[in-house]
């Protein structure tokens, strides 16, 4: 089961390890798997194979948590406080359970917001560098390979440099560490990769330096499995994390006041200085092209945010969607249908009650 990082508005992204035998008992379980991010055939020709759960775990870890580490020893994360200048270092212990020598690459990755408000640790998406100038990866450093002999232990040390002149509010980062499995039977290369929080805290951020929520603005697109969407682009300025954040869209045409599209989102998690799309599905409703007001409000730690403006959808953008969104033509052939049915009903009611009124 895949949990969130919690604490501090971070999801745990890390899933616990069972209980290992290394000279008596040894917990890793600290350490989680995230994602088996493909395969890839050792052979000439490409092939991807169903991996059994028992051959999923190339190697285990645990983070050596210090004992000044934010939320406790036994967060399951590193959660550091940096002074300015201050140069920390954090270890985390790797074990090989398999019969065969691996070799554990390591890097350091931004958190992001994924569609929908959904923090990434494994960097799936670019930052935004105008909202975050500099990345907390950069202040982080952690050996790029790592040789593990078989059923061998080791430590992996994990250096931070905070700026001299520091940073305010949180720089979210995790510490990623993969390897590679070649499975016996099928010759299938599977890649592996564990994460491993790594947040950086600074000065604190005062509450009258926190910034509005924004929306640069907003596209029409089609997300997963072909749905329509209205994309709205919302932007956290502010190097603090938003959870349990509640997001509420509401896109309302200024011509015609039965036209707007709406969305809403609960328990959703944004990361520092992060931006990402907020997709108002369609389904069957024809877009509608003009000006539209857009209210967007954000809630999060009893704190709410709310945002006015005005965007266009253009006859183009319109046009394109309603094209080719098929729960939309298919509720209008059957209202075409339906027309057409009814006028011939009518029609035929006509005819046939003037053709009795002539024989009266």
């Amino acid at each position: 089961m895949a949990l969130y990082i919690g604490g501090g508005g971070i999801e745990n992204v890390l899933k616990q390890q069972r209980l290992l035998k290394l000279s008596g008992q040894l917990i890793i379980g600290l350490g989680i798997l995230l994602v088996m991010t493909g395969s890839v055939s050792a052979k000439a020709k490409k092939q991807s194979v169903e991996v059994p759960a028992e051959s999923k775990a190339t190697f285990m870890l645990m983070p050596e948590l210090p004992k000044d580490n934010l939320g406790g020893e036994h967060l399951g994360y590193f959660n550091l406080k940096l002074k300015k200048g201050q140069k920390r270092t954090v270890r985390l212990k790797v074990f090989n359970p398999t019969s065969q020598a691996l070799t554990i690459y390591g890097q350091v990755e931004d958190a992001t917001t994924l569609d929908n408000g959904v923090v990434d640790y494994l960097g799936t998406k670019s930052i935004d560098r105008q909202l975050l100038p500099q990345p907390g990866s950069q202040l982080v450093q952690v050996p790029a390979k790592t040789t593990l002999p078989a059923n061998a232990t080791q430590w992996v040390t994990v250096t931070v440099q905070a700026p001299k002149n520091g940073f305010k509010g949180q720089k979210a980062t995790a510490i990623n560490l993969s390897a590679n499995q070649i499975a016996k039977q099928t010759a299938v290369q599977n890649h592996y990769v564990y994460a491993i929080g790594l947040i950086l805290n600074g000065q604190k951020l005062a509450k009258k330096a926190y910034q509005q929520i924004q929306s640069p603005g907003i596209k029409t697109r089609f997300v997963k499995q072909h749905r329509a969407a209205i994309s709205v682009k919302i932007a956290n300025p502010d190097p603090v994390y938003l959870k349990k954040a509640a997001i509420k869209v509401n896109l309302q045409n200024q011509k015609w006041s039965l036209i707007q599209y709406q969305q809403q989102w609960t328990n959703r998690k944004i990361a520092p200085s992060s931006s990402f799309y907020a997709d108002v599905p369609l389904g069957g409703k024809r877009l509608v092209s003009g000006a539209y007001r857009l209210t967007l409000t954000v809630k999060s730690s009893g704190n709410t945010k709310t945002l006015h403006k005005y965007v266009q959808i253009t006859k183009g953008q319109a046009h394109y969607i309603n094209r080719y969104n098929y729960a939309y033509l298919k509720n209008r052939n059957v209202l075409i249908v339906s027309a057409v049915l009814l006028v011939g009903l009518i029609g035929g009611w006509l005819i046939y009650r003037k053709h009795k009124h002539h024989q009266i």
